[in-house]
């Protein structure tokens, strides 16, 4: 619904996370929308939906990127995450202060080198502007190992040959950020908003297919799974993971696994690690966030694991990539992050992870957002790709996709988030610079693999 065509009176949002709730949220309080009703589906019982990607404990808020255009918008919304009052993002402990420690160790098996030092790069020149909240006090580059120790506080070893810490950084509590969210959705809807949860789309609706031969489509609503139909004028597919099994995109956005394992803490090593800082090895793409309510986070953002499973697209069988909820990381995930462990901790080497489980990232082969209307189906517009990094950027990111509907999105994001003829044909994970593990995964293959007693990987039976 670009500045010349009319506004729609009717709204269908497809998800009910971070893009779309705070999608919602930006068109209710723009004057344009006042007469527009918004209609909000999510297959979770509750909202916010505790399968999505966004529910979770911890999110890293790092301005550090090898592209100026997402330092730039992580500090933007960083202004807002940094305002503590009660009725701010940053507020009743929403955001924590923490340094972040970058590493990095060039010639790992598949990684693309060199985002570290672009990060840095960008990082640098815009502390000289003063502009945003960190200055060029706030960055250390740490030349080896030991000044990776020297800088990681009470973390005893090291992961990376060299890299360089960000100390006016932090992190936010995912889960009080989405509930903050959805407040904000309550209060901005004064009647013009209604919420259908436990409701999963079938399909999306099109008017003009002759034959599944596309003929100035338009989409017109979605189908639901009980047979009825919701129709819009405008409808928003922003549905994280679960996107590219109702909008074929090809490799465009697939979902991806990523793993997490947690551990539980003692009392006194709780306090043995007050103060540490975010660490994340971007040559791996291993991380680890500061310990808290004893309890300590640990992951990969990696090139993941993919679940093929056969769906119906535009009248067409075809294999996409869907979570899978629920389930323990693999032996392959749980081997990663044990190492990654006894590398700053070698003497927590014995202690077993209370949990791990898989986060399901929507990919891009670019690791850049997918936000812009469908080329090919008037009506439908996309919100989704967000490759892991949604959360940080939660303040703005509705306000930016409502300019992207508007046409009126800053042209460089535009262009950095609009559908791409130019991609692979095949996925093989996104290429940031800053994920880790082997590419190609498939879970079914990988969660066959088990241990045996004398620690060699095995089928499982």
């Amino acid at each position: 619904m670009r500045s010349n065509k009319p506004t729609p009176g009717e709204i269908l949002i497809i998800g009910g996370g971070v893009f779309g709730i705070s999608t919602a949220v930006a068109l209710l309080e723009r004057p344009r929308f006042s007469n527009t009703r918004i209609t909000i589906v999510d297959a979770s019982s509750e909202l916010p939906n505790q399968s999505a990607a966004s529910w979770d404990t911890s999110r890293m808020l790092r301005a550090d990127y090898a592209e100026k255009a997402y330092t730039k918008l992580v500090s933007e919304a960083r202004q807002q995450w940094t305002i503590l009052d009660s009725n701010a993002w940053g507020g009743e402990s929403r955001y924590c202060e923490a340094p972040l420690l970058l590493t990095a160790q060039p010639g790992v098996l598949g990684h693309v080198d060199g985002y570290l030092e672009e990060s840095l790069t960008n990082l640098k020149k815009l502390a000289e502007t003063r502009e945003f909240a960190f200055t060029p006090e706030d960055i250390e580059e740490l030349g080896d190992k030991d000044a990776l120790k020297r800088a990681s506080g009470p973390i005893p070893g090291a992961s990376g040959n060299s890299g360089y810490i960000n100390r006016n950084c932090g992190w936010v509590d995912a889960r009080k950020c989405l509930h903050f969210l959805y407040q904000k959705l309550k209060q901005a809807a004064k009647g013009r908003c209604e919420i259908h949860r436990s409701t999963t789309v079938r399909k999306l609706l099109y008017d003009g297919l002759a034959g599944f031969t596309i003929n100035q489509a338009r989409c017109i609503g979605a189908e639901l799974m009980n047979g009825s139909h919701i129709q819009a004028d405008l409808t928003i597919l922003a549905a994280g993971a679960w996107s590219p099994s109702l909008v074929d995109m090809g490799p465009r956005a697939v979902a991806t696994g990523q793993t997490l394992g947690y551990l539980a803490l003692t009392e006194e090593e709780q306090s043995s690690v007050n103060n540490m800082p975010i660490y994340f090895n971007m040559s791996t793409g291993m991380f680890m966030f500061p310990a808290h309510t004893r309890e300590l986070k640990l992951g990969r953002h990696g090139f993941g694991y993919q679940n093929p499973t056969p769906v119906i697209l535009e009248g067409k069988r075809k294999l996409v990539s869907t979570p899978i909820s629920h389930l323990p990381v693999p032996t392959e995930a749980e081997d990663a992050l044990k190492e990654f462990l006894v590398e700053l901790f070698p003497h927590w080497r014995h202690k077993e992870f209370s949990k791990t489980k898989l986060c399901w990232y929507c990919d891009t082969p670019s690791g850049d957002f997918l936000i812009d209307y469908h080329p090919e189906y008037e009506g439908l517009f996309l919100a989704t790709g967000d490759s892991g990094h949604g959360v940080k950027v939660l303040p703005v990111i509705g306000q930016k996709i409502a300019d992207s509907i508007e046409g009126k999105l800053d042209h460089t994001l535009q262009e950095l988030w609009r559908w791409k003829e130019d991609i692979p044909s095949v996925f093989q994970g996104t290429s940031d610079g800053t994920r880790g593990g082997r590419r190609g995964m498939v879970f079914q293959e990988e969660w066959q693999r088990v241990r045996d007693p004398t620690g060699v990987a095995r089928e499982r039976l």
